[in-house]
């Protein structure tokens, strides 16, 4: 027959320590809090300004190098983007750079970037 062992009752204050709360993924609230943001909402441009994106669009040529701010609309986001001109299409109302598609409505703004070359 075994032998039943008894113990002396837990005293409360250790016991109280079972129940603290544990952080098993260190860091996680940390990395969660740093990835979320607070969406910036799309601004309305003025009409001058959708006359000189709109200018700008037509002066487009394929391989030239500009830099565009246009507003993301999966990251609720502004954003800058720098490089050549792949493709303009006026029908589906789109400007390519490099890989990116950006919707001409998404746009603020378009700056050619002319290289100074001095010799």
């Amino acid at each position: 027959m075994a032998k039943t062992i008894v113990r002396a009752p837990m005293p409360p204050s250790r016991r109280a320590k079972q129940f603290v709360p544990f952080d098993a993924l260190k860091g996680l609230k940390e990395a969660i809090a740093q990835k979320e943001h607070t969406p910036a909402p799309r601004r309305e441009l003025s009409e001058d300004a959708i006359v000189e994106i709109n200018r700008c669009l037509s002066n487009l040529r394929l391989g030239q190098l500009v830099t565009v701010v246009y507003y993301c609309d999966y990251t609720q986001e502004v954003h800058q983007l720098t490089g050549q001109v792949s493709k303009v299409d006026p029908y589906w109302k789109t400007l390519e750079i490099g890989n990116v598609s950006i919707d001409f409505d998404e746009l603020y703004g378009i700056e050619k970037i002319v290289k100074n070359d001095s010799h």
